[in-house]
């Protein structure tokens, strides 16, 4: 499922992908997030070993541990920390766990509902629940190609301006 979707965003390009999760540093996620009152969803673990966190086209999934690469000056922000963060500042959504976010969203799992979600950053209106992480991660992801894509494929020189500089 994740190699599909990598190699389309790799075809697009711009990825930013940690190295596969070690058993090693997943029993230490694991531990840590447990410590924080959060369970880390298997499904997102199943990700994590695949790539360890992205960050592509202006979203975000997080990591076991920041990755940067300096030389784009980009990075990957680590999991325990935004989540720290994140059931801080949401009292009411103790347990949840928040796994990614976009300029305008944020991905969390919700272990009442069992759903994964994409909430509308600052409004906290749920925008889309999934029944897993992995429809969430593929409309997610094919969403954001088709958006790149279109990005790429536009051309402003193709924009006929038929204004004149005369005044009225």
């Amino acid at each position: 499922m994740f190699e599909d979707l990598i190699a389309k965003m790799e075809d697009v390009g711009g990825l930013f992908k940690g190295a596969p999760l070690s058993d090693e540093d997943f029993e230490k996620l694991s531990k840590d997030m447990t410590s924080m009152g959060v369970n880390l969803p298997d499904e997102y673990a199943d990700m994590l070993f695949v790539m360890d966190g992205l960050y592509w086209g202006g979203l975000e999934f997080f990591a076991s541990q920041t990755h940067s690469d300096k030389r784009r000056g980009i990075h990957i922000t680590d999991l325990v920390s935004q989540n720290r963060i994140f059931q801080a500042l949401n009292p009411d959504k103790a347990g949840c766990v928040i796994l990614g976010h976009s300029d305008d969203e944020s991905y969390i799992y919700n272990p009442v509902r069992k759903k994964y979600q994409i909430v509308e950053e600052f409004e906290d209106n749920v925008l889309k629940s999934f029944k897993s992480f992995e429809e969430l991660f593929n409309y997610i992801i094919t969403e954001q190609i088709e958006i790149v894509q279109n990005f790429v494929a536009f051309d402003e020189s193709s924009i006929k301006d038929d204004s004149t500089d005369v005044d009225f």
